[in-house]
C-alpha cells in the first residue's frame, strides 16, 4: 500500500504539517517500510502559506506588524517559486486565532490592521500580483482594520476620525480615501477562502462565527449593527453592496473589505491549493488518502473546506479516504460516512478533549497506529 497524508491544520492545537507528520509516524510506527507521502494542505486558513511556499519551494520574508489585539509581532509572507512576481499573505498570520488566548478573545477590539500591514509591506517590495489567503482569524472588523492600515480614513458625522472598538462603527457616517493607497489598483489579488457567507444576516459573520470568536451573545446585536452601517457606508462611498454579496463574510468580514476596494476573484480554498501544489500529481501510485482536521462538525462538508476538498478530489480518482479528526460528535461523525470512507474521532466528550490536547501529537499517533494495526488485523 502507499499513503499520501494531507491533513489540515487542527486550528491552535497543531499545524497541518506537524498533524500530518503524527499520522505518518503513527503507521510507520506500526510498518516503518510503509511508503508515505507527507503533503499537509489548508484550504485559505492557517498553513496555506506553508502549503504553497512547500509546494513550489517559495521564499519566506517577515514584516513587523501588529497582532490582533496591536500588539507588535513578526509575520510572515512569501513569494512563491512558481513565479517570482506572485507574493502570498496569509490573514492568519497577522490576524490569527494562534495570537489570542481563549481570556483574550474579544472580537469588539481585535483587528485586521496587521494584515494590512503586511499588504503595504509586500506593496513596498514592489509585489503587485497577490495570493491573499483569509480564514482562521481572530476578527470580525468587517475589514476595517486592514483598511486603515492602507490609509482609508472612517469618520463621524463631525469629521473625526473613528478607531478602536468596533462598536463605533454604529456612527460612521463616511470614508476619506485621500491617503487610501493608490497601488492596489495596479494588483490582482486571488482571493482564497474557505467559506463563501455574506457580510451580515442569519449566516454572516458575526452570527456564524462571532461566538467562536470569543463575542458575548448580548454583545452581537451591536456588533451586527455596526457592520450594517459600515457595509452601508461602503455601498455609498464604492457602489459595491456587501450586506448579502457571497464570500463578503469571510475572515470576519475581510472577504468584503477586499471586494469593495480591490481588484479580485475568488477561489474556493481547498480546489485552489490542491491545483496550484500540484497535489494531483503526487497521487500517482498512491492507493488510499488520510485527511485530518481538529473537530468535526457541520462546516466540515462546506464546499471550500479542507477535508470535504480532499475527499472529493480522491473520490474522482477512485481512492478511498480516511479521515482523522480531534473531536465531534457521534451523529456528525455518522454523516460524515456519506463523504468519507473511514471516519476516526478521537475524543467525543469534554474530558477526553481536554486529556488529548495535554499531548495532542502524541494521541493522534496513538490513533493512527491503532487504526493501521486495525487494519491489518493485529
Amino acid at each position: 500500500m502507499k499513503f499520501i497524508i494531507s491533513s489540515d491544520a487542527w486550528k491552535t492545537t497543531l499545524t497541518s504539517k506537524q498533524a500530518t507528520r503524527a499520522i505518518a509516524q503513527g503507521l510507520q510506527s506500526v510498518d516503518p517500510t510503509l511508503e508515505i507521502v507527507e503533503f499537509p494542505i489548508a484550504d485559505g486558513g492557517e498553513g496555506t502559506l506553508d502549503a504553497l511556499m512547500n509546494a513550489t519551494r517559495g521564499t519566506y520574508k517577515t514584516a513587523t506588524v501588529h497582532d490582533p489585539l496591536g500588539r507588535p509581532v513578526e509575520a510572515k509572507y512569501g513569494v512563491t517559486g512558481l513565479s517570482r512576481h506572485t507574493c502570498v499573505i496569509e490573514m492568519a498570520q497577522a490576524s490569527g486565532f494562534s495570537y489570542v488566548k481563549k481570556h483574550e478573545q474579544n472580537p469588539r477590539l481585535a483587528s485586521t490592521f496587521g494584515t494590512g500591514e503586511l499588504i503595504r509591506a509586500a506593496l513596498d517590495e514592489g509585489h503587485r500580483n497577490f495570493v491573499l489567503a483569509i480564514g482562521s482569524s481572530a476578527t470580525n472588523d468587517g475589514g476595517a482594520g486592514m483598511l486603515r492600515a492602507l490609509g482609508l480614513k472612517f469618520l463621524d458625522k463631525e469629521g473625526q476620525e473613528m478607531s478602536g472598538d468596533l462598536v463605533q462603527l454604529k456612527h460612521l457616517d463616511r470614508l476619506d480615501d485621500a491617503e487610501f493607497d493608490k497601488r492596489l489598483q495596479e494588483c490582482t489579488f486571488a482571493v482564497v477562502s474557505d467559506v463563501q457567507i455574506p457580510y451580515i444576516g442569519p449566516q454572516g459573520a458575526t452570527r456564524l462565527y462571532g461566538e467562536t470568536k470569543g463575542l458575548q451573545a448580548e454583545e452581537s446585536e451591536e456588533v451586527e449593527a455596526a457592520l450594517q452601517q459600515l457595509a452601508d457606508v461602503i455601498e455609498a462611498h464604492t457602489g459595491v453592496r456587501l450586506h448579502d454579496r457571497a464570500g463578503a463574510g469571510s475572515g470576519g468580514g475581510l472577504g468584503g473589505a477586499v471586494q469593495a476596494f480591490f481588484p479580485t476573484k475568488w477561489y474556493h480554498g481547498i480546489d485552489f491549493v490542491l491545483k496550484r501544489s500540484g497535489w494531483e500529481n503526487a497521487l500517482s501510485g498512491v492507493t488510499h488518502v488520510i485527511t485530518g482536521e481538529g473537530r468535526l462538525d457541520a462546516h466540515t462538508f462546506l464546499e471550500g473546506k479542507g477535508p470535504h476538498g480532499v475527499a472529493k478530489f480522491a473520490g474522482d480518482k477512485g481512492l478511498p479516504v480516511t479521515l482523522f479528526a480531534g473531536s465531534g460528535d457521534i451523529d456528525v461523525a455518522e454523516e460524515a460516512n456519506d463523504v468519507f470512507n473511514e471516519v476516526v474521532v478521537l475524543a467525543t466528550s469534554e474530558k477526553e478533549v481536554e486529556q488529548a490536547l495535554e499531548k495532542p501529537e502524541e494521541v493522534l499517533r496513538q490513533a493512527a497506529a491503532r487504526w493501521y494495526a486495525s487494519k491489518r488485523g493485529e
